[in-house]
């Protein structure tokens, strides 16, 4: 049997009730985060241009943009939530994927489930199956996938955001098939875009290029069902010899058996940048707070991290908003220099203390660092002082890491940050209020009638 027809299976015959209740929590989490960073991303630049150019070219307005007044089709609409969705860099990550499951899944699914008229339930199952799709393909072909220079939240993500549209919309068997088999076609984005605006639209273009590849399917489209694992399908095109079917095949084994969205979890990111950041951001805030250091005492600090880093944080001299969320210079330098990173630290010309100390951040890759998927972004961090002395701090993982994960204090306190000029303080608490009962909304659009906002 094929890869994508095993994959189908999983999508067709998977129910609700076969899925571990703590999985289930994990979606509500995720979809609190998700929709908290889409809309403090409808603001930005890339959202309002996907807005600007879905206006002019119509569709059926079935769907809702968040953080807007547009309505739109399923497919604009998805594109519209996921881009706006990864704006800010600022949503969750899966070290299984190598990327961001969270915003496209539930991109796609918000989208399709408002075209079908799904409830919550039927939402949380697709971005159930979207993820556990996402990361068996990913556990299998990364970190070979992504450091050829292939950005998984795009690649694979499209898969698993057609998973989830297929879901929600009622595909058969077959039908599913061809949907994948499309998507495996559609599937594209490269880290080279990393510090720009097409970063983000990635987010976008998996949920878009998912839910279409569903709607696509549904109507009578065919696609090759060895699209995915055949002599020139997608395992062959994008990865690195030996092409990993057999690891693939393994992984698929696993499909409703073990669960990634709690073995390997959700990353929910405190900062607005580049996961591959935090943990150096992290040692450098506690030993801010321990030394009590000033940017102007530091002769140099050096971050050790893991060899797949430097393909991804490619902006030493960011000249951008977006390039410093991909700069370990400019993150470790607003972390010892101003003692945080939030979403100020990107909307503002660079401070001096902070411009001034980049130039003496440093970044190497240490080998002696753990090298399993799941600590890819682990990173070792020293500071000189001009006094003399040296503080170091261990290898180590970063806060909101599946070992460390925010607390649902922590969660809330970020949701509503990012409702702040959007959504009023209470109708932002209602929402959250709302989600801690995803499964239980009757119809998905008593959710998202909730998103909108008195802007174009």
């Amino acid at each position: 049997m094929s890869a994508i027809a095993r994959i189908a299976e999983f999508v067709v015959k998977t129910r609700l009730d076969d899925c571990p209740r703590d999985a289930i929590a994990s979606v509500r989490r995720a979809a609190l985060d998700s929709i908290g960073v889409m809309l403090a991303g409808s603001t930005e630049p890339i959202a309002r241009i996907v807005r600007e150019v879905a206006r002019a070219e119509g569709g059926t307005p079935l769907c809702t943009v968040v953080g807007a007044s547009l309505r739109t089709s399923p497919t604009w609409a998805a594109l519209a939530n996921g881009a706006a969705g990864h704006a800010h860099d600022f949503d969750d990550t899966s070290f299984a994927l190598l990327g961001h499951p969270s915003v496209p899944l539930l991109a796609a699914a918000l989208a399709a489930a408002e075209a079908e008229t799904a409830d919550g339930a039927a939402v949380t199952l697709a971005y159930l199956l979207g993820f556990e799709i996402d990361a068996a393909i990913g556990s299998a072909i990364n970190p070979d996938h992504y450091t050829r220079g292939w950005h998984s939240t795009a690649t694979i993500g499209t898969i698993g955001c057609a998973a989830a549209a297929a879901r929600l919309l009622a595909l058969d068997l077959g039908q599913v098939r061809h949907a994948l088999g499309l998507a495996v076609s559609l599937a594209s984005g490269l880290k080279e875009n990393f510090g720009s605006m097409t970063k983000p639209y990635h987010a976008g273009h998996a949920a878009r290029n998912g839910v279409l590849a569903a709607l696509l399917a549904r109507e009578g489209l065919t696609a090759s069902e060895s699209a995915l694992d055949g002599k020139q399908g997608f395992l062959e095109a994008t990865g690195t010899a030996p092409v990993p079917a057999a690891a693939l095949a393994t992984a698929l084994d696993g499909l409703g058996q073990r669960w990634h969205v709690l073995e390997t979890g959700v990353a929910v990111k405190p900062y607005p940048s580049c996961a591959l950041t935090h943990s150096a951001i992290d040692a450098l805030l506690d030993l801010r707070t321990r030394h009590g250091f000033a940017a102007d005492q530091v002769a140099g600090i050096e971050v050790g991290v893991n060899h797949v880093v430097p393909s991804v944080l490619i902006h030493p001299a960011p000249t951008t908003a977006l390039e410093r969320k991909f700069s370990m210079q400019f993150c470790a330098a607003a972390a010892a220099a101003e003692g945080r990173v939030d979403l100020a630290s990107f909307e503002r010309p660079i401070p001096e203390p902070v411009g001034s100390l980049m130039a003496r951040v440093t970044m190497v890759v240490d080998p002696a660092l753990p090298d399993r998927m799941e600590q890819h972004a682990w990173s070792r961090v020293t500071v000189r002082l001009r006094d003399g002395r040296t503080l170091a701090s261990p290898a180590r993982g970063a806060t909101g890491h599946h070992d460390q994960p925010l607390t649902a204090e922590a969660l809330r306190a970020k949701f509503l940050a990012c409702c702040e000029g959007t959504l009023s303080p209470g109708d932002a608490a209602g929402i959250a209020e709302q989600l801690e009962h995803l499964e239980a909304i009757p119809d998905i659009r008593a959710l998202t009638s909730r998103l909108v906002a008195d802007r174009d």
